[in-house]
C-alpha cells in the first residue's frame, strides 16, 4: 500500500505551544535555517525516488519563493500551512480566513496555481473550531489534514473517523494516523511521535494501518533534521517535545523511505477513493 509522506515547511522558531509561543512579529530577528534543511530533505527523498506533499508556511514562502519553486520543480505537491503558524483554536473565523487567504495568495503567485491541501499549524483544528473546515472547503481546497481523531491535550477531535473520509462540504479529511492498541488509540508517524517512539514502533504501526486497509500518513519538519537548533522553547515540557531525539530524525526518515512506498497526499487520497469505489465482487475478481 502507498502511504502519504508530508513535510511541514517552517523554521525551527515557528513553534506555537500554548503559553510558550514565539510571535511571528519577532521571527525576523533570528537566524534562518529553513533553506538548507529543506534542501536536505529534498535530497533524501530524491535519492529514494519519493515524492511528497510540502505544506509550506506563507511566511517562509514569502521570503524564500525560489525554495517553493524548487520543491514544485522536483515533482512534489504544494499545500498551505497558513501564514503565521497561529493555532486555529486561538483565532476568530475572520482572522483564520484572512491568514489562510494570505498564504494562498503567496503560494499561488509563486507557483501559478492554488495549493491543493491545507494543514493547520500543530493540527490545531479541534472540537471548538470545526467551523475552520467549512472555511477550508469554501476556499476551494481539495483536502484538509489538520485533525487528530483522538483527544491529545490542546488538539484532537475524539470520535472523528480515523481514516480518510469525505465531509458534508465535499472536502476530504485525511486525519493524522493512529492505530488501535487494546482499548486505546495510539498516535504515531510524525513529529515528536516519530522521534520519541523507537523506530520499531513506527514500523509496526505503519504495517498495522496498512493491514487494516488504509494508508498511513507520516509527517515531519525540515528543522527536525537539525540536531542543535539555536533556539528552544522556554517550558521544559515544550523543550522536550521540540527537541527529543532530533539526532535520530534523519536515520528514521531514511529507514521509512527504504521500507515503505510513499507518495503525495493528493495521489494517495485519490487511490484510496478509487479503491473504495470498486465493488467488492469486482475487486475480488481482480
Amino acid at each position: 500500500m502507498v502511504n502519504a509522506l508530508t513535510i511541514d515547511v517552517e523554521e525551527y522558531f515557528c513553534y506555537a505551544y500554548p503559553g510558550d509561543e514565539f510571535p511571528c512579529q519577532r521571527w525576523g530577528e533570528l537566524e534562518s535555517r529553513v533553506v538548507p534543511q529543506t534542501l536536505e530533505t529534498l535530497r533524501i527523498l530524491e535519492t529514494h525516488g519519493i515524492r511528497a506533499t510540502f505544506f509550506i508556511l506563507g511566511w517562509v514562502a514569502q521570503r524564500e519563493p525560489y525554495l517553493v519553486r524548487e520543491i514544485l520543480d522536483r515533482g512534489h505537491e504544494i499545500g498551505s500551512h497558513g501564514y503565521n503558524h497561529r493555532l486555529v483554536f486561538t483565532q476568530s473565523p475572520q482572522d483564520f480566513r484572512s491568514d489562510l487567504q494570505r498564504s494562498v495568495d503567496i503560494l499561488a503567485d509563486i507557483t501559478g496555481e492554488m495549493p491543493v491541501g491545507y494543514r493547520a499549524p500543530s493540527f490545531s483544528i479541534n472540537g471548538t473550531c470545526l467551523w475552520a473546515l467549512d472555511v477550508v472547503a469554501e476556499m476551494g481546497f481539495s483536502y484538509d489534514s489538520s485533525i487528530y481523531p483522538l483527544n491529545i491535550r490542546h488538539y484532537g477531535v475524539p470520535g472523528m473517523p480515523a481514516v480518510p473520509h469525505e465531509l458534508e462540504s465535499g472536502l476530504w479529511e485525511f486525519p493524522a494516523t493512529t492505530v488501535q492498541v487494546g482499548p486505546a488509540r495510539m498516535p504515531f508517524g510524525g513529529g515528536g511521535y516519530l522521534r520519541l517512539y523507537p523506530f520499531l514502533v513506527t514500523r509496526w504501526a505503519t504495517h498495522r494501518a496498512n493491514a487494516d486497509g488504509h494508508p498511513a500518513m507520516v509527517y515531519l519538519h525540515p528543522w527536525e533534521l537539525d540536531p542543535d537548533p539555536p533556539m528552544r522553547p522556554r517550558s521544559r515540557l515544550h523543550r522536550f517535545q521540540h527537541t527529543v531525539n532530533l539526532s535520530k530524525t534523519r536515520s528514521r526518515l531514511l529507514h521509512l523511505c527504504a521500507e515503505f512506498d510513499f507518495a503525495p497526499m493528493g495521489q494517495v487520497l485519490g487511490q484510496f477513493q478509487a479503491a473504495r469505489a470498486v465493488p467488492l465482487g469486482f475487486a475480488a475478481a481482480m
